[in-house]
This record gives C-alpha cells, structure tokens and sequence, in this order.
C-alpha cells in the first residue's frame, strides 16, 4: 500500500499562523495528502506558580482546536489532524518534519506563550529542516506563476519542484536568473555593441538559464514559461519577481558553516521581504543540513 504523503502546519494562534494552516490545507487537499497541525511549546518557569499551567494548558489547547476547524472548513475533505509537543519549537518541529512531506509555518509568530513562529525560528526552520519548507505571509495570491530562482544545475532540484507546484496551480513558471559582470564604462560595451564583453557575458547567462529549463519545457508544453535573465544581485531579481507570483521557489545547497546550518543572503532576503509564499526545498541528501542562495553567474569572458 502506497504511504499517503504528510504535510506539517505549525501554529502559535498568530494572523500569520493562521495563513500558514490555510495554505497548508490547500497543499494537502492538491497532493492527496493528510495535514497534521503541530503547536510546539516547552513550558514556562511560571509553570511552578498555582494554576498557571492550567490556565496556559487551556489557552494552548484552544489555539490547537481552533487551527483544525480552521484547516477542516478550508478543506472539509482532507484527512485533520493535530497535536502539542512539549519542546521548543525548533526542536520539536525538526523532530515532526522527519516524516512529514512539507512543513508549512507563517513568516513570524506572536510571541507569547513561547510563540513558535517568531521570525528566528522560521529563519533557523528554513535552513535545517530535511523536507522542503513553505513560508508563508498573510497575504496569499493565487491564480498567479510559480517564480523559481536558477543558478545552474545545482537549481534542477528546485526547478522541477516549481513546475509540479504549477502543474497543481495550474498556473505558469517564471524561472530567473541573475548574472553579474564588473563594472565598465558605459561608452566602452555600446561602442562594440553585441560584441561587447557585457553582451557576451549577457549571452552567457541566457544559455545557462536555457540549458536548465529547456528539459522541463519540453516536459510541459502547454505551460507558459518565461524565462527572465536579470543583471543583478539574485536577491533583487528573486524580491522583484515575487511581486508577479503566486508563489516563489528557492533551493538550499549543503554549505558548512561554524556556527551552524545557514541560509543565504538571498533566501534569507526572501524570508523577510517577499510578496509571496517562499518554498525553500533542500537540494542536499535528506538527512544532510546546509543552505543557499539563489546564486548568480559570474561568466569568464574575454
């Protein structure tokens, strides 16, 4: 018997949260797949004082009830369920997404009651988390593309998510990749026109981005894909193109750090400022932690 994928949502009770149940409802109703609502929390100091747990045992459990009547009227039709961990968020929502196919947390939490989604801990989710990750904001637009960043290659993993996610949209893609080049005078690269080291290194890109997409474009042929090259940082190019999508779709490379697993400048930008859902998929072994950012092209020409 095929194993009926699991999406995670967690909840603090936050405006945020709530957004994150909704859409996490919507993801399992596209995927077949069962939603289990989780409130980590790991206690208070207070606890010792007569009746305070009590009082914060009933406010958690109204939270948990509340979120699952939301996800089942959202969609009446998926398999619900919910559940309270005694740990600290992070801890216990990386012990949960270990047998979960998507973990979906709002962009920041409320704060109180040891709030699970303050933005920190999102921040520490996104990059250490084995499955992929769906932040969201309030605000959600749907009808709208599915925005991928594309370094490379080592993007393959993210893009092919973006075109199953607009496959379940049933929207269109919008694949970006930034390139940067140093600085020359303007005078020099329009003297020399299409011969000019920027327009060659401009080239270079678009075949990096074509490279990559083309076999998912012949994959999907009534889906309307643009591919857009963009001179910049991949931070702006990827926070500008949130603003035309639905959802935007990043990939998160193993990278070692001293102080631990860490997210790029660019998905961490994303994270505090994008327009849309960001869907952080890990591009490493499931069981590896590491972080990226959609990474630029830096082409040698000469």
């Amino acid at each position: 018997m095929d194993r009926i994928p699991l999406v995670v949502a967690a909840t603090d009770g936050s405006p945020e949260a709530t957004a994150a149940v909704i859409e996490a409802a919507d993801e399992a109703a596209r995927r077949g797949a069962e939603l289990e609502i989780v409130f980590a929390w790991e206690g208070s100091v207070h606890e010792r004082y007569a009746g305070y747990r009590e009082v914060l045992s009933d406010h958690v459990e109204r939270i948990r009830r509340e979120a699952a009547d939301v996800a089942r009227s959202r969609q009446p039709g998926i398999g619900t369920r919910s559940l309270v961990v005694h740990d600290a968020p992070v801890a216990g929502l990386l012990e949960v997404a270990k047998r979960a196919d998507l973990l979906v947390v709002g962009s920041r939490g409320r704060g109180a009651v040891a709030g699970i989604l303050l933005g920190s801990v999102s921040l520490a989710l996104a990059a250490r988390v084995p499955c992929p990750v769906l932040v969201v904001r309030s605000r959600v637009h749907p009808g709208r593309a599915v925005a991928v960043g594309v370094a490379g290659e080592e993007s393959r993993r993210a893009l092919e998510r973006a075109f199953a996610e607009a496959r379940a949209r049933d929207v269109g893609v919008i694949a970006v990749h930034a390139w940067d080049y140093p600085e020359i005078p303007r005078a020099l690269w329009e003297a020399r026109g299409a011969e000019s080291p920027y327009h060659r290194a401009e080239e270079f890109a678009r075949r990096v981005l074509a490279t990559v997409v083309s076999p998912l474009r012949e994959a999907n042929p009534r889906m309307p894909v643009e591919e857009r090259v963009v001179r910049s940082g991949a931070a702006a190019a990827l926070l500008s193109a949130t603003r035309d999508a639905g959802l935007i779709v990043v990939g998160r490379h193993a990278s070692p750090h001293h102080f631990g697993p860490r997210l790029g400048h660019a998905t961490t930008a994303l994270l505090h400022h994008a327009h849309a859902p960001l869907l952080v998929v890990p591009s490493d072994p499931p069981d590896g932690l590491g972080s990226w950012a959609a990474g630029t092209s830096r082409p040698e020409v000469g």
